[in-house]
């Protein structure tokens, strides 16, 4: 046993150095990554403990690939041709990837990593960058602050003015990557972060409203919303968002905000919120199409029912009208999952 555990860190070790080495002396930038999204899995399947020997060499590389000094980024290419814009975004994509990965397995303590890496990311955000660079930086932010927790709060003030910004982008990749990095920012990012929650509602009301055409970018506005709430539920003007934010469930296309969004309205009602009690036909209604939903879990619906069972036991007279108005097939769903016990 012994014997094949030594070959498989030998097996790792000649991996990665072949990797890393590649990272900043290859001179082909597809070459270059594959190798980084090769990095990326591996950081990710074989954890801290088998990679921590590696992670000053890895930051090392990745720095001077966020930095544009590796051997393929000096190779000049015959005028701005198509291929050359793609193979860099490519690469670049690749490289954003790393720093996700890190943070994935290192938590709080990929800060002073993170620390070195910021503002070379930060400087694919601005110009002469094109706008497809300041989507890969907002969703690298994104997955950085949700893996990494509290330390994202000494960044905030750097990021939140490229993701208001972003958050009124014509593009719909961009709106919704910064409506989930708001929303992590906001949970993870403590007393820095609720300077921001005026800003950021104004910069996503507009994402409720009839003129976004994106269900994506809806559904991850909403999963912020939920964020905001369930970390600073008294500094949230609840009389004003709830309407808005019920009405634009169930969610309809990234399920990934599903166990977010529902546990907020769940815990809201589950501790009988006044500012929920109002609106509970509505939420009801989304209820009932949610645990018809095949693209939800059955986690998610248990939660629901949980939540219905409780409204039931403390308001059963009003309940039942609720619970009659709803079509026989959603209304058995519903009472099946509440049942449940």
């Amino acid at each position: 046993m012994q014997d094949i555990i030594e070959k498989q860190k030998d097996v790792l070790d000649t991996v990665m150095n072949i990797y890393i080495k590649t990272m900043t002396e290859d001179d082909d930038k597809e070459v270059v990554a594959q190798a980084c999204m090769s990095l990326s899995d591996i950081v990710k399947d074989c954890g801290i403990t088998a990679i921590e020997p590696y992670i000053s060499r890895l930051a090392e590389a990745t720095l001077v690939l966020l930095r544009q000094e590796s051997s393929c980024q000096q190779i000049e290419s015959d005028g701005e041709d198509d291929g050359d814009i793609d193979h860099d975004e490519v690469l670049m994509d690749a490289v954003s990837d790393l720093l996700p990965a890190f943070a994935k397995v290192m938590g709080s303590y990929f800060d002073p990593i993170f620390a070195k890496l910021f503002d070379p990311l930060m400087k694919f955000a601005k110009s002469p960058h094109p706008p497809q660079d300041k989507t890969m930086v907002v969703a690298t932010l994104a997955e950085v602050a949700q893996e990494m927790g509290a330390p994202i709060s000494a960044y905030v003030e750097r990021i939140m003015p490229l993701v208001l910004k972003e958050l009124a982008s014509s593009d719909a990749t961009n709106r919704r990557n910064a409506a989930f990095c708001a929303g992590e920012i906001c949970k993870n990012g403590g007393a820095a972060a609720l300077n921001y929650y005026g800003d950021i509602l104004r910069a996503l009301h507009p994402l409720f409203s009839n003129s976004e055409s994106d269900d994506a970018v809806r559904d991850n506005a909403a999963g912020a919303i939920a964020r905001m709430i369930m970390v600073q539920p008294q500094s949230m003007p609840l009389n004003q968002v709830l309407p808005v934010f019920i009405k634009a469930l169930p969610l309809k296309e990234d399920h990934e905000e599903s166990m977010t969004v529902y546990s907020c309205i769940c815990n809201l009602l589950l501790s009988s919120h006044p500012q929920i009690l109002p609106l509970v036909p509505d939420v009801v209604h989304v209820f009932a199409q949610v645990v018809v939903s095949p693209n939800e879990s059955d986690e998610i619906k248990t939660n629901i029912g949980r939540a219905v069972s409780h409204l039931v036991s403390v308001y059963g007279p009003q309940m039942q009208p609720i619970l009659s108005a709803l079509p026989p097939a959603h209304a058995n769903a519903l009472a099946a999952f509440a049942n449940k016990r």
